[in-house]
Formats: C-alpha cells, sequence, structure tokens
C-alpha cells in the first residue's frame, strides 16, 4: 500500500515543486516534507489502524495529523504536548480526507497560485474514475495573459470557454473550482485577489444526473458513493499489486470484486485479500 498510495495520488509531483517565496513564505522542503508524512499517517491509519478499513474514510475523514508547527501554519489549534504528530480534528465543512490534504493540494497547484485544472483533471481521473480525451492542442496557462484583478476561477473559465475546450472542461473545471478555497500550499481561504471565493458549480456526473458541487464536500461525498469511483479504485490496486489488468483473469473478475468490496462495507484489507485470491 506504501507503493500504491503514491501511484494513485500521482504523488510524484512533489518532487518537482516549488512555490515563490513571497507568496508562500512558510513554505520550505521542511514543509513538504512534514506534510508527506501527515499524509502517509492518515493513510496507515485509514488502512491498518481502523477494524473497517473503510475506503469511504479516505475520502470523508474529518481529521488530519498534525505537528505543533504544521497546525500553526495551517490555522489549526495546536496538538498537546508530547510534541510529534497526533491526530486532530478538523471542521467537516473545510476538509475531507486526502481530496483537501494540504500534501495533495500542494502538488496540484503552480509556483504562486491554486491550479483548477491539474486538481480537476486529478479529481476526474484518479477519484471519481470518468474518462478524458486528450486536448487535441495544449494551451500552457500563461498569467500574463489575464486582467490581474482576475481570480484564478475566472482566468480558467475564460481560457476554456471555447466550445473545444469545454467538451472535457465542463467535467475538469466544476471539480477544480470546488477546491478554490485552498490556496497553492493547501491553507484555507475565503479571498482571491480580494473578490469572495466561489466554489460552487453544476457538475454532470457519469450517470448523466446534474447535481450542485459547493466544496470539496461535496465531490468526497460523490466518489464515496459512486460505483464508478469505487471500480476505478479496484481496477487501479489490482493493476499495482498484480501488475496485470483485471480483465486478464476472466471477464467477471471486476464484477466479482465490486460485490466483494461493497458487501465488506468497502474494505480495503479485504479487498486487498480478494485481489490476492484471484491472483
Amino acid at each position: 500500500m506504501r507503493g500504491f498510495f503514491p501511484h494513485w495520488l500521482e504523488l510524484d509531483r512533489a518532487d518537482n515543486v516549488a512555490k515563490d517565496e513571497q507568496t508562500f513564505p512558510d513554505y520550505d522542503d521542511r514543509l513538504l516534507s512534514d506534510l508527506r508524512t501527515s499524509l502517509f499517517l492518515f493513510l496507515d491509519d485509514t488502512v491498518w489502524n481502523n477494524e473497517k478499513s473503510d475506503y469511504r474514510q479516505l475520502l470523508l475523514a474529518d481529521y488530519l495529523y498534525l505537528d505543533q508547527r504544521l497546525a500553526k501554519i495551517y490555522g489549526f489549534k495546536a496538538p498537546a504536548a508530547p510534541a510529534g504528530f497526533q491526530r486532530v480534528p478538523v471542521d467537516p465543512e473545510r476538509r475531507s480526507g486526502i481530496i483537501t490534504h494540504p500534501f495533495l493540494l500542494t502538488t496540484l497547484a503552480y509556483h504562486n497560485s491554486t491550479s483548477p485544472i491539474h486538481r480537476g483533471v486529478f479529481l476526474t481521473r484518479n477519484i471519481l474514475g470518468m474518462s478524458l480525451k486528450s486536448p487535441p492542442m495544449a494551451n500552457k496557462f500563461e498569467p500574463s495573459q489575464f486582467d490581474p484583478s482576475l481570480t484564478m476561477r475566472e482566468k480558467v473559465a475564460d481560457m476554456t470557454r471555447s466550445k473545444a475546450c469545454m467538451a472535457c472542461h465542463v467535467t475538469i473545471n466544476p471539480l477544480g473550482f470546488s477546491l478554490e478555497h485552498y490556496d497553492g500550499i493547501g491553507r484555507w481561504q475565503l479571498q482571491d485577489h480580494n473578490k469572495p471565493i466561489n466554489a460552487k458549480s453544476p457538475f454532470k456526473t457519469a450517470s448523466g444526473d446534474t447535481i450542485q458541487l459547493r466544496g470539496a464536500r461535496d465531490v468526497a461525498t460523490l466518489a464515496a458513493d459512486h460505483p464508478l469511483a469505487h471500480r476505478a479504485f479496484i481496477q487501479q490496486l489490482f493493476h499495482h499489486t498484480v501488475k496485470q489488468p483485471a480483465l486478464a483473469y476472466g471477464p467477471q473478475t471486476m464484477a466479482r470484486l465490486e460485490k466483494q468490496f461493497a458487501d465488506s462495507g468497502y474494505n480495503i484489507r479485504t479487498l486487498l485479500k480478494n485481489i490476492a485470491i484471484i491472483a
């Protein structure tokens, strides 16, 4: 699992993370290292220290592992002594499992701002399990091309407004905008360029229903409850552990694993066992 999670969450992005010192003076290599430790303490706790080992808690958990320095930077009450990482409760309206973990949000952002496109693509493919076509032509985001008074949401909406772009960005943008309350190092923010953050968007699910996303918690709830997200998680875990697609073990393999996963209460340890039995 320590090998799977970096693959699933694309944590290799952290190898190239750099932040503007004036915009994020608290950011340094130590902060990134501590955030990585925080994330893996959370992942280990969810999978191994909890009897339920519930996949849904990866997305819905209302706590973080923080030490005193991280708590101060991210605006949480510092853990009591002794020093070190401790489980800290968070407001479920502001934090929701891995989706809002500062390490992930830091890697899915530009050096001096957020990045709704990077965050939206990640949520689409890795968390919700929805497919995206490769763009016919890649457009590089150039901040200098926009009025500096615009919010990041306004810039992205303008950049992707063409019909060709919106074929994919009708999915990407609402998901990315749902995380606009988190700045480039994952801190909660209420304003962008002195304008209130707008994290709300209508979103068309893979089932064809249109729902209103109000923020990260709504995305997490959608993924926790949606069979397509469950299937994507199973497929990725199967392929990572077995080094073969599930289909190689028969056309009914995925249906069998999906039913077992649901019957177990979405227990990750049980899923691992069932994958081992099949392979």
